[in-house]
């Protein structure tokens, strides 16, 4: 090989050759861009506010490894297990409630005395540490009394349910979805922090919105299905048993064919309606097994005298249904605008009603539409929600509806179990 000769350049060559270099640098910058996924560049929209599952999973399994070796609850009868759980409770919707104080008084228009604010924030810190002192415990209490309630429906291996139960109390992420204007459908989601405000939520999605033109919407989980899972902290009991139920449904579905296909939109229907009615009938099995003062009063006979109401009943399930539609019917005619004002005016009624609905949008529906077991969100039309709920009806026992539905993970599937042609 031989060495170059050196030659002075022309300082006007230079410059444009420099020029070439940064025109060809910025265009091959630009190229570059469709070679990101559409999740990689909506995680540049909301950089410094993602929740990263791997770093909370590799806090909670060091925890629950110690604890589930330990096993604290196995030294208490089930009536101190009761009144541990109760204890925690306590403390947790005061913590709950003078944090909530305390926020008020920092964001009224009226300034308040500096004692005060400091008395609230050592108030919620002593209910804090008591109620994490307690929150092991209570874990503990919480899985091995769901164990019980799977053994009674043959949901387990050995005398123990498979997976088994695992859960971690503790404050939920949040979640961006986002759909396309034209149409209502989860295109992408990804998990934000939990300490988002409302008007940090707002600006996120119109940050998104504008960026992609996109329909985006932040919205609160409640549970999740990692290993152990996320529970929401909550002080009612039966909110609490529900959603711990209907996330180790969702464990249990993962073992089957329904989970493994659960990104499929019409496989997390099922997933998630399923979830949702195996769920509520867990919770209130629960209550009745552990907590029976906690049972809600049942329904009034339908033959005992009724007084006609002045004014007919505000339905959120059907208003929401009937809402959706509507905009499903703009949609499809190309009439975004006129569907995204329609339901700006429907959120407006709902808000009258007494439903606090921050945003209505195609994410909205995109969301809340898998979840299927009531009438709601998924729409008049919903293909899929009806017929789960009648294999639900149709099946002799939990147990069983969980065997049926574990193998279909579409429409086709449940038309197929259900008999029809």
């Amino acid at each position: 090989m031989r060495p170059g000769t050196f030659q002075k350049i022309d300082p006007h060559l230079q410059r444009g050759r420099n020029g070439l270099l940064i025109g060809l640098l910025a265009l091959s910058l630009s190229a570059s861009q469709p070679l990101l996924s559409f999740e990689d560049r909506l995680s540049l929209h909301v950089a410094g506010r993602r929740f990263h599952f791997a770093t909370w999973l590799l806090s909670v399994w060091w925890e629950k490894l110690i604890l589930n070796t330990a096993a604290p609850q196995a030294f208490l009868d089930e009536a101190a297990q009761g009144r541990a759980l109760r204890g925690f409770l306590r403390h947790l919707e005061a913590a709950q409630q003078t944090a909530a104080d305390l926020e008020h008084r920092l964001a009224g228009l009226e300034p308040t005395d500096p004692t005060i604010l400091e008395d609230l924030r050592r108030r919620w810190e002593t209910e804090h540490r008591k109620q994490e002192a307690l929150r092991p415990l209570a874990e503990g209490i919480l899985a091995e009394q769901l164990a019980v309630l799977l053994r009674g429906e043959g949901l387990t291996l050995l005398g123990y349910p498979i997976p088994p139960v695992s859960l971690r109390l503790t404050a939920m992420p949040n979640l961006l979805v986002v759909s396309p204007r034209d149409r209502i459908v989860q295109w992408a989601s990804l998990p934000l922090q939990a300490d988002l405000t409302a008007d940090e939520m707002d600006r996120i999605e119109r940050r998104v919105d504008g960026a992609f033109n996109v329909s985006s919407l932040v919205v609160p989980l409640g549970g999740l299905a990692l290993y152990p899972a996320m529970i929401e902290e909550t002080s009612s009991i039966s909110d609490l048993t529900e959603i711990i139920a209907h996330e180790w449904t969702h464990h249990w579905l993962f073992l089957w064919p329904l989970g493994w296909f659960y990104e499929h939109p019409e496989a997390r229907t099922i997933n998630e309606t399923a979830a949702d009615l195996v769920g509520k009938a867990l919770g209130r099995a629960w209550l009745a097994r552990f907590y029976p003062e906690d049972l809600p009063s049942p329904p009034s006979p339908a033959n005992s005298p009724h007084v006609p109401e002045e004014q007919p009943v505000f339905h959120f399930g059907r208003e929401l249904s009937k809402t959706r539609t509507v905009v499903e019917r703009w949609l499809a005619r190309g009439e975004i605008r006129r569907a995204e004002q329609y339901m700006e005016a429907r959120r407006r009624v709902f808000l009258e009603h007494g439903y606090m609905i921050r945003k209505l949008n195609q994410a909205f529906f995109a969301f809340y539409g898998a979840y299927a077991a009531e009438e709601g969100a998924a729409g008049m039309e919903d293909p899929i929600g009806p017929r789960v709920r009648r294999l639900w009806e149709q099946s002799p026992s939990l147990r069983a509806f969980l065997f049926r539905i574990a193998f279909i993970t579409d429409l086709a599937g449940l038309r197929r179990a259900l008999g029809e042609p």
